[in-house]
């Protein structure tokens, strides 16, 4: 299973994963605060083209889920 790594840069927040997975798609969920993972998943746009993003920092957001899917 690939792993994804997470790191603060500024207000976003950088998301990479092994160059060997080129290709799959990152997919995230937003849920209210002490929610769990429910089946909602959505992709990150552009995410199949490369091995990293950078998403925005929302406090509001509440909990986000990231998980690297294989197409």
């Amino acid at each position: 299973m690939p792993q994804l790594v997470a790191s603060s840069v500024g207000n976003q927040l950088q998301i990479t994963w092994p160059i060997i997975e080129l290709g799959w798609r990152l997919e995230a969920q937003t849920n209210s605060p002490g929610d769990g993972i429910s089946m909602d998943w959505g992709t990150v746009s552009g995410s199949t083209q490369t091995n990293q993003v950078f998403l925005p920092i929302n406090p509001e957001n509440g909990s986000v889920f990231l998980r690297l899917v294989n197409p």
